[in-house]
């Protein structure tokens, strides 16, 4: 693993809406799967890991959020009218000085040696776990289908070179992409870098004005900003891995889950 310290930022603030019912009275990420809460699931596989300064972005249901001791709160008081990457923003100060930030989803549930193996990466300033077993997750599956996702194309180096939702088809048969996990680590300098251009952009759009994939600079999410990235020439790096995680973005996915093997 890295000898650089790292933090955790997890991006809870969304609404769930089609997880609905489930999601009425709570945000997603406090849905059991296995008996335990997605989010408390991450939590302890950070702290296995030796991941304990933890920041969790809030929003959707926020009064429900149940966070353990030692767990930091920011909230998103926008997340109705912003998205991912405008949440992150909320928690921008929490990049720490001199150590590495790890950013998850709050709707993943993953195993323990992906994260490892992001930890471990030490070929770029940023870099974005990817999963190039993807195929099998979207076998048999009608609600979540292939265009939901989130795609990277990527040289033999691993350096990103496209990313965003709807790149992809089914019958796509090649080992240069993968889907993005949606756990990422920034170095200090990649940090900077990544904020330093979300800070240029949001002072030269509008809210409602169109941003990459996005129809609104409001309501982009972390991919439109890494394509922004690699379209200025900034490196962003993936990280392969087969399978070790499940995205929950549907009663489908919920139900997949509570078959997931952790150990694995």
């Amino acid at each position: 693993m890295t000898e650089i310290p790292a933090s955790v930022i997890i991006i809870a603030a969304g609404f769930g809406s089609r997880l609905m019912p489930l999601t009425e009275n709570k945000p997603k990420c406090m849905l059991p799967v296995q008996s335990i809460p997605i989010l408390h699931r991450a939590l302890s596989t950070f702290d296995e890991l030796g991941l304990d300064e933890i920041t969790v972005i809030g929003g959707y249901q926020v009064e429900n959020l149940i966070l353990p001791s030692g767990v930091q709160l920011v909230i998103n008081p926008e997340y109705q009218s912003n998205n991912i990457l405008h949440s992150l923003s909320y928690a921008r100060n929490e990049f720490a000085y001199g150590m590495d930030t790890v950013v998850s989803y709050a709707d993943i549930v993953f195993a323990k040696r992906i994260v490892e193996e992001l930890l471990s990466d030490s070929r770029g300033e940023i870099s974005l776990l990817v999963d190039t077993r993807w195929k099998r997750r979207y076998d048999g599956r009608d609600l979540h289908i292939v265009a939901d996702a989130e795609w990277a194309n990527f040289d033999s180096n691993g350096r990103l070179l496209k990313i965003g939702k709807g790149l992809i088809e089914s019958q796509v048969e090649t080992d240069d992409w993968g889907e993005f996990i949606g756990l990422m680590k920034f170095t200090t300098k990649g940090a900077n870098i990544f904020w330093d251009t979300f800070e240029e952009i949001n002072q030269q759009l509008k809210p409602d004005q169109s941003f990459q994939s996005a129809p609104e600079w409001q309501k982009s999410y972390l991919a439109d900003l890494f394509q922004e990235l690699v379209d200025r020439g900034i490196p962003v790096n993936c990280v392969p891995v087969e399978g070790g995680w499940e995205e929950i973005d549907t009663k489908e996915d919920y139900d997949y889950a509570q078959d997931f093997n952790f150990s694995q």
